[in-house]
């Protein structure tokens, strides 16, 4: 709900065409920096190639080895959100652009939409849960995917989404990825860790292999009873793409970005 007590407007885009990391992170934050009052975005989208996503203010220069991401074909991109690094392989990335005050704030928003998550996720037979334990990790703690932080999504006490938050302006952007299979162990050949010593949970473990857009539309549906209000299918505009390669030709298609810390 708005501020004025009126309904969201909420527009959904489902993009089964994945998309390279500097984009899809230039697309959050412009859908948040054009995000208007009582306007809602729910993006659902994957990733062309796998990509390696820092959390903002991890370090990672000297720490991930970029010879190795060559050779496996992969990529690398920093978040304009927080938290910590994630492999975006066989996953669905969702970003959530809400106003501030929607529902209280940033905490009761993140409560919101990860409940969105678990009733999407059970409508597929997975049966997922907001955890209750565990505690909030610091930016170089390691991989995302580690263990779980109070209220985020778990399967079996092991995470299963992982999600981060920023403020921009008077829009909050909320995203995060939804593990279908396969495993986040290539982050511990980039540092040289070693074998990943806690794999995350995936949908496919309990549900079985389900088609990316059948994924896609459950979580839409279940964020849509979560956070309620008036929904529209939509598309990323021309106004999205122009300021969106902007921010990436600014930002995040550069090193400095990349490699800040």
């Amino acid at each position: 709900m708005s501020t004025d007590g009126a309904p969201l407007r909420w527009r959904l885009i489902i993009q089964e065409e994945p998309q390279p990391g500097p984009l899809n992170m230039a697309l959050d934050h412009a859908m948040a920096e054009s995000a208007g009052p009582g306007q809602g975005v729910l993006r659902l989208y994957g990733w062309r190639p796998h990509t390696v996503s820092f959390g903002r203010n991890e370090p990672a220069r000297g720490v991930y080895d970029v010879g190795v991401a060559e050779r496996e074909g992969l990529a690398f991109v920093r978040r304009p959100t927080g938290g910590r690094a994630v492999l975006h392989a066989h996953e669905v990335t969702y970003c959530a652009v809400l106003p501030v005050g929607a529902f209280g704030g940033l905490r009761e928003a993140y409560v919101r939409i990860n409940q969105g998550l678990v009733e999407g996720l059970r409508a597929l037979g997975c049966p997922a849960e907001v955890a209750l334990g565990g505690k909030a990790l610091p930016p170089h703690a390691g991989p995302c995917f580690q263990a779980p932080a109070p209220g985020e999504v778990v399967l079996s006490g092991r995470k299963l989404v992982g999600s981060a938050q920023v403020r921009i302006g008077d829009a909050i952007l909320q995203h995060g990825s939804v593990i279908l299979g396969g495993d986040q162990s290539a982050l511990a050949r980039l540092t040289g860790a070693g074998a990943d010593p806690a794999p995350p949970a995936t949908l496919e473990s309990v549900a079985g292999p389900r088609p990316w857009r059948e994924v896609a539309e459950a979580l839409a549906t279940g964020l849509g009873l979560a956070l309620g209000g008036a929904w529209s299918q939509g598309e990323v505009t021309p106004q999205d793409e122009a300021a969106a390669l902007r921010f990436a030709q600014e930002r995040y298609a550069t090193d400095a970005w990349t490699w800040r810390r």
